[in-house]
């Protein structure tokens, strides 16, 4: 379907209505080089100042240049103008890290607003201080009490304001599936072929498709496919669209349509904006060949990830790429322990995440997943207790919230390090929906698994088969993938977990256990 670029009047003429235009299209790059090109310090119209400044805020490290541009400004001490200026001041300051710079700002843009009796201005900036109550200060009661105010607003801006402000509130209060009906609600009401706001559609789509990715909710993914495929999405936004992409991608598999997992994520490395993205784009893929028991696609596409991990600067970086080492660690952990534990390291010298800005910021759900991959490492490096609580920790923070599947594959986790069958009991009762993935593949697995059982992780289990076979250290390395050195840590492991120094030992101790056939 063609997209259609809607023509719209406005109160002003030449270049910087063509700037609103291409900013309200979430073609920020070329709005900001028009503004550069035609700006002429303080002989640009104010609006276009404000839409500069908006872009640099957009932008990873740009927000001091945002602060710089409208401290610059002048304009009156009371009145809409006024109002708007100090409400983008507390933008810039909260981006930056000035948090008593940001709320000062945002209060006297509220005062302001207020005594210009503009229901549209008024809404602007309790949009935006409920927006900071809600992402950054973790506050939904305190950012509630600015809908209202949101609702009021007579523009259209608004009323999609309002609906994402609800969809971030209802997100800190942990109501996942009344989020969704939300973002469903914003996007139904937008039409594909319309190129108006875009950061708008966009924002919603991408959280949209994580909601659908984390919870069974099938009504979603037909929206989130109809913006995703039919609109054009701006390269401003590759971020997004990768992300959102990946997420239909793992949706798909869920549903047991792997041709079409495969297919999205192939679409999403190809937006992968740099190596970090690239990294978690080949980690999703051997992922998903590792699942389909593709031995030779897992260990290619694991090798690229570390190939393309290499090549990134990680210190410093403020996104979600940096997830790509916590899937690395859990990938690398059952072929090579001591090199899972490295990245997985290397993840926790990260502090920027944990910035102001960054929304995975004292979010439970991101402390689930750091809690998922490093019991899954420490399981495999045999610290047992350690891997127990983390994983108990991640399965109980994704009850919680309502992600199921993830639940249920830290209990499967579980399992394997305790061999309880209450765990195989919760992932059986959470994946109740999920019958065609790979995940009740792998519960039913462990449910006929024999009741003599080895306390193994999955590796250590195929090792102690292949022992069994009476196969060599260099013959089992390269049946598995990995190298020998590993094969010989996984085989003193397997021999220490049946109290035994020798493998004919361990094939006699097999078989009085009743697990190979004599």
């Amino acid at each position: 379907m063609a997209v259609t670029r809607v023509k719209r009047s406005s109160p002003t003429d030449g270049w910087a209505a063509e700037m609103a235009i291409l900013f309200d299209e979430g073609q920020y790059s070329n709005a900001a080089d028009l503004y550069e090109t035609n700006a002429r310090g303080m002989l640009a119209p104010l609006d276009a100042a404000f839409l500069r400044a908006r872009i640099h805020m957009r932008k990873p490290g740009e927000g001091y240049k945002a602060v710089s541009l409208l401290n610059g400004l002048r304009t009156p001490k009371t009145g809409a103008d006024f109002a708007r200026l100090q409400m983008l001041l507390g933008e810039a300051y909260a981006v930056t890290g000035d948090e008593r710079g940001a709320d000062s700002r945002l209060e006297a843009a509220l005062k302001a607003a207020k005594a210009t009796a503009d229901r549209n201005v008024i809404a602007d900036v309790a949009y935006r201080l409920g927006r900071r109550h809600a992402i950054t200060g973790n506050q939904p009661d305190r950012a509630r009490e600015y809908l209202p105010l949101v609702r009021e607003g007579g523009s259209t801006e608004t009323r999609l304001n309002a609906l994402h402000l609800e969809s971030w509130i209802l997100s800190r209060e942990a109501r996942a599936r009344d989020q969704a009906r939300v973002l469903m609600e914003l996007l139904r009401s937008l039409d594909v072929r319309d190129t108006r706001h875009m950061e708008h559609r966009i924002r919603a789509t991408q959280t949209l498709a994580a909601l659908a990715r984390e919870m069974f909710i099938p009504e979603a993914l037909p929206v989130v496919e109809r913006h995703l495929e039919l609109v054009e999405w701006p390269s401003d936004f590759d971020i997004a669209r990768f992300q959102t992409t990946k997420a239909v991608a793992w949706t798909k598999a869920l549903q047991g349509d792997y041709f079409n997992a495969f297919r999205f994520l192939k679409q999403s490395a190809s937006v992968a904006p740099d190596a970090a993205w690239r990294t978690m784009a080949f980690c999703d893929r051997a992922y998903l060949a590792r699942v389909r028991h593709q031995d030779l696609w897992f260990r290619q596409e694991l090798s690229d990830a570390e190939e393309s991990a290499d090549l990134v600067v990680w210190e410093g970086r403020e996104d979600e790429s940096v997830i790509a080492l916590l899937l690395l660690a859990e990938l690398l952990a059952p072929l090579n322990a001591a090199q899972a534990s490295a990245y997985l390291a290397r993840f926790h010298t990260l502090t920027d995440i944990r910035n102001p800005r960054s929304l995975m910021r004292r979010d439970s759900r991101f402390e689930a997943l750091v809690n998922y991959s490093t019991g899954v490492v420490e399981l495999e490096l045999g610290n047992r207790k350690v891997a127990v609580s983390r994983l108990q920790a991640a399965m109980k923070a994704y009850e919680q919230v309502g992600f199921e599947w993830r639940a249920a594959r830290a209990a499967l986790n579980l399992y394997d390090a305790t061999k309880k069958s209450t765990f195989l009991d919760l992932a059986e009762n959470w994946l109740r929906q999920y019958g065609a993935s790979w995940l009740r593949e792998e519960l039913g697995a462990r449910r006929h698994a024999s009741p003599q059982s080895s306390g193994l992780t999955p590796m250590r289990e195929r090792v102690f088969r292949l022992l069994c076979e009476g196969k060599s250290n260099v013959e089992i390395a390269s049946l598995l993938g990995i190298t020998v050195s590993t094969v010989a840590n996984h085989a003193k492991a397997v021999l220490k977990a049946f109290s035994v120094s020798s493998r004919h030992a361990l094939v006699a101790e097999a078989m009085r256990r009743g697990m190979l056939s004599t």
